[in-house]
């Protein structure tokens, strides 16, 4: 992005650095540490975003005149050379200002020969990617950092038990964080995927179940709990596909035959049910759920084990990260540009401005968790099938940063994953080809040179492109005080 040329002398009182550096410091002690840590990475994200741009334009000959973090009031600057460096008061980008970007732009007639429109194609051409490219580059090295430091995780049948569900067969069979499940029934597990369909499949059975914990075998049976089915769900009013029902009627029941006596002549009747709702927080009750048919057990749930998985990294060497550090590169773009194709394609920036605008932030999954009665039940749970509200979300710094903060709680290295993923987001939407996105500019010597074959230079009119340049800038400004806004009032949620 660029500022109108000005020529004022630096300025030498470092009070207002000092003061923004301590608002950071002050983050740091009011908030967390982690807060600091997140801000400051993408403060530096920023600057060596222009640092590419920075570096490229010197080495290709162009006349760099200032090098500046953040926009708005100039705090603190100093000269080296012919490029002035410096800090201004809103630390929410960066910029690098380059002579001649374009036609419209006075150069002096000495300063004609570096100045960028004078360059070659591929020199335009490097200088106007290298903020992207320097954030993939970042990338890649957030990324090496991640296999080599903490391992790779992508083994699909390399996990452990996670965490442990209250009232469930996994903690009657007094099974623990960082046990293993080796079989069940004699059928060896493998990933986790294969253990949920041979768990789904046994419900309301006992089963023989063998673990290790601390390099020692353990041997065990225990039943299968169970949560509903589709089918199961549909033969109650109010309930929905895996719950897990645990009281009826002010008694507990901890297998289907026990669900079975309770229910023995009530068909058409309603009765009062505690459920655990798959992804709900707390246990919840209803007094109103309406019995509309009894099945078998069969047909009424899916076995329900009660632990999640933890991923076991396997060790990745230096020379190995490399080549993994780029697969995963690779990967991460990829779903990227399917998240972004998705968002613009899938209507979930209209989405996100009327849910913003009109003030329906609540997710059906919250919805869910408050609703009081089966009536409100249903219809969020019917909500919740077609609807993730953070899918569609559209962040602002401050909840990128939020979400920084809230990965790192989980542990150091979801904190690399996020700055890496951010990275390439950002590398990717910095390339879209329209003004002032650097991909605009990328688009402009594409089309100057496309032109000019044939040897007769062309250079596109900047007037012309001045009104779609100032309404992308809108549009990007208007999109950036809803998201935050939207990170305000209604915070993102990790689960």
């Amino acid at each position: 992005m660029t500022e109108p040329i000005t020529h004022r002398e630096p300025k030498g009182d470092s009070t207002g650095v000092f003061l923004l550096l301590g608002l950071l410091l002050a983050l740091g002690f009011l908030a967390s540490w982690t807060w600091f840590f997140i801000v400051i990475a993408i403060v530096f994200m920023i600057f060596m975003h222009e640092m590419g741009h920075y570096l490229t334009a010197r080495w290709t000959g162009m006349k760099v005149t200032e090098f500046f973090i953040g926009f708005g009031p100039r705090l603190w600057s100093f000269r080296r050379g012919e490029t002035e460096y410096g800090v201004k008061a809103i630390p929410a980008g960066a910029y690098v200002r380059i002579e001649g970007m374009h036609n419209l732009e006075e150069v002096p007639e000495e300063d004609e020969p570096r100045a960028y429109r004078e360059k070659s194609f591929p020199r335009k051409l490097l200088v106007v990617s290298a903020g992207s490219i320097m954030h993939f580059l970042m990338a890649l090295i957030l990324l090496y950092a991640f296999f080599v430091g903490w391992g790779d995780p992508s083994d699909p049948e390399a996990w452990r038990v996670g965490s442990v569900s209250s009232q469930s067969a996994a903690l009657d069979l007094g099974i623990e964080t960082g046990d293993e499940i080796v079989s069940i029934d004699g059928v060896e597990i493998g990933g986790f995927i294969q253990f949920g369909d041979l768990v789904r499949a046994r419900g309301g059975q006992t089963v023989d179940i063998e673990y290790f914990r601390d390099g020692e075998s353990i041997a065990d049976r225990v039943t299968i709990g169970g949560r509903l089915s589709d089918a199961g769900a549909d033969a109650f009013g109010g309930l929905l596909e895996y719950d897990r029902i645990l009281q009826i009627d002010g008694v507990d029941v901890s297998s289907w035959d026990d669900v079975l006596v309770q229910l023995d002549g009530k068909v058409g009747e309603t009765i009062s049910v505690v459920v655990d709702p798959v992804d709900g927080v707390d246990l919840q009750l209803f007094d109103d759920i309406e019995v509309n048919e009894i099945l078998p057990a069969n047909e009424a749930v899916v076995g329900f084990f009660g632990i999640s998985q933890q991923r076991i990294a396997q060790n990745v060497g230096p020379i190995d990260g490399v080549g993994r550090s780029v697969e995963g590169l690779g990967q991460y773009t990829k779903l990227a540009f399917e998240n972004m194709w998705e968002l613009i394609t899938g209507g979930g920036l209209s989405n996100f401005v009327s849910d913003t605008v009109t003030g329906n932030t609540e997710s059906a999954q919250e919805q869910l968790d408050e609703a009081t009665n089966s009536a409100e039940r249903e219809s969020a749970g019917r909500l919740l099938d077609a609807d993730n509200p953070d899918e569609d979300r559209i962040l602002s710094i401050y909840g990128a940063a939020r979400a920084g903060t809230i990965l790192s709680g989980e542990g150091f290295e979801n904190a690399l994953l996020f700055l890496a993923g951010l990275n390439i987001f950002i590398g990717i939407f910095n390339m879209f080809p329209f003004p002032p996105l650097d991909g605009g500019h990328v688009v402009v010597a594409v089309y100057e040179r496309i032109r000019s074959i044939g040897g007769r230079r062309h250079r596109v009119d900047y007037n012309k492109l001045i009104p779609l340049t100032y309404a992308v800038f809108l549009v990007l400004v208007g999109f950036g005080l809803l998201a935050l806004f939207r990170d305000i009032i209604d915070p993102i949620n990790l689960g």
